[in-house]
């Protein structure tokens, strides 16, 4: 029975994570508390209460946050003490003002006067004529003279080649 316990907080433990990646945080604090009502073990209740706070703090209830940070800080766990000891100095933190011109408005699309256009779908476009490749110049046209590079490079490199055998 009490593995049956155990798995339904582990349950409610992954349920809380998904909620709150998803941005659904009232529910994720539902699915943290349900599952720390659950008998779990000593490392799972560290976890499941540094994510309740963190999604306490997401659902604006900081205080509650705070005092559930304090009592972490005698967590038996080390790791869970130290994570709740950051957690607690960034929930404590003054809020910044932002400056309105520092904000970027983002329009709400949904409440557009035609609910039927969708102007974030991409409108299918023609697509372009393939140009055929340009024909062949003539071999008469072509300059087929000898630049001497090949001369240079090859003498460069019997030098090069040479003045490191006679330095070695």
């Amino acid at each position: 029975m009490p593995d049956d316990v155990y798995q339904l907080a582990q349950a409610n433990y992954q349920l809380g994570q998904e909620a709150f990646e998803r941005g659904r945080y009232a529910d994720a604090v539902q699915a943290f508390e349900q599952a720390l009502e659950q008998e779990h073990s000593l490392a799972l209740d560290g976890e499941l209460k540094l994510w309740l706070v963190n999604a306490l703090t997401a659902v604006d209830r900081r205080e509650e946050a705070i005092e559930l940070c304090g009592k972490l800080a005698q967590h038996p766990d080390f790791g869970v003490r130290k994570q709740s000891k950051h957690l607690l100095y960034i929930i404590k933190a003054p809020k910044l003002q932002a400056k309105e011109e520092w904000l970027t408005k983002i329009p709400d699309l949904a409440e557009l006067q035609d609910a039927d256009e969708k102007p974030w779908q991409k409108v299918p476009t023609k697509p372009r004529p393939i140009k055929p490749p340009p024909p062949p110049l003539p071999l008469s046209e072509v300059n087929t003279e000898d630049s001497g590079f090949g001369w240079v490079a090859l003498i460069g490199s019997v030098l090069l080649l040479g003045g490191l055998w006679w330095l070695s």
